[in-house]
This record gives structure tokens, C-alpha cells and sequence, in this order.
């Protein structure tokens, strides 16, 4: 059986589905993310609905924050 190219790979393309998903899997919201990430909201809910794409750097942070199972309250607020 073939692999794909991208399974289990943190740079692969992350759908807005899949970054939802995996926001509540962290405990976080929207909001809360774009907070702890120093990011607008309105950003975060482009990329949720699928108006903009996932950008690599965003998906690669969330995966590695699955794999350490970061909760939010674990993360400091990023000031702006």
C-alpha cells in the first residue's frame, strides 16, 4: 500500500476543517488561539472557513501542539 506523501508529515496542507478540529481537540476557540498566537480572530476564522489557506507555519504549530498536548491555559498571551 502506498503512503501518501503528506500523512504524518507537520508541514502537510491543513485543511480549515482539520485546524477547527483540531483547535477543539486543544481546548482552544478561535478567539483563544488568535490570542495565543498573536493573530487577529478575524485571520483564524478566514483560515477556519476556508477563505485563505491554512498557512504551513500555523499547521505545523498546531500539529506539534497535539502531539505535546498544549493546553491553552499552558501558553502565555502573546501582546501585539
Amino acid at each position: 500500500m502506498a503512503r501518501s506523501p503528506h500523512k504524518d508529515q507537520l508541514n502537510a496542507p491543513m485543511t480549515g476543517a482539520q485546524l477547527d478540529a483540531a483547535l477543539i481537540a486543544l481546548g482552544f476557540n478561535q478567539s483563544s488561539f488568535a490570542r495565543a498566537i498573536g493573530s487577529a480572530p478575524r485571520s483564524v476564522r478566514s483560515w477556519v472557513l476556508g477563505e485563505y489557506v491554512v498557512p504551513t507555519h500555523i499547521a505545523m504549530l498546531v500539529r506539534l501542539m497535539k502531539r505535546a498536548n498544549v493546553k491553552p491555559e499552558e501558553l502565555p498571551e502573546v501582546s501585539r
